[in-house]
């Protein structure tokens, strides 16, 4: 079950998600190239704003729920920086190469076997490397968390990540169905 907390962030997200840089004037006539360099700022600055609060807001619910110290809370922004930034960067290398084998596929019968091929041997490395950021992740996790705090933190990503997932498929239209929101995991793991 989601907090009113998390339901905030997720609110911000669909904001922050959904800002455009571009203003339409009342009368329906497309803005001047000062105005839209005008509003571009503008949502920049919101933009901006808007992802510190998101920030902030995650962090103050993280160090509530974990009830962390104030050096937990500097090692943990540490760790966090650092494994959010590999992810993202693991998450564009998915991107890039899952719409590259979409675009081999669509070709149908005139697909390049070779390139679909090497496309879906770079998948279990991908995967493998998500694995070894989460195992390295846990491991600097655990220098100063305890396992209870650990799984909450866990609990914690997974449960934002979700919630930010379901804000990108509302804003491209497409909502999941109801059976695949009913087997997702709720809640941090249970303690081995």
């Amino acid at each position: 079950m989601r907090t009113r907390g998390l339901h905030w962030l997720t609110a911000a997200a669909l904001v922050v998600t959904t800002s455009s840089p571009t203003v339409m004037r009342a009368q329906g006539t497309p803005p001047r190239a000062s105005e839209q360099r005008a509003a571009h700022r503008m949502n920049a600055m919101q933009r901006d704003a808007l992802e510190k609060r998101f920030r902030e807001r995650i962090e103050a619910i993280v160090n509530e729920r974990l009830q962390l110290t104030d050096e937990q809370q500097v090692k943990l922004r540490d760790v966090a920086s650092r494994t959010e930034s590999a992810r993202l960067v693991l998450h564009r290398e998915e991107v890039v190469l899952r719409s590259a084998l979409r675009e081999e596929m669509r070709a149908g019968d005139k697909a390049n076997e070779a390139k679909v091929g090497d496309l879906l041997d770079q998948l279990p490395g991908l995967e493998r490397r998500k694995l070894d950021l989460l195992e390295s992740e846990q491991r600097e996790l655990a220098k100063f968390l305890s396992s209870t705090q650990r799984a909450r933190y866990f609990g914690l990503q997974d449960e934002l990540r979700r919630g930010m997932q379901d804000v990108q498929r509302r804003r491209l239209g497409k909502d999941a169905p109801a059976d695949a929101r009913e087997f997702r995991r709720r809640g941090p793991p249970p303690p081995t």
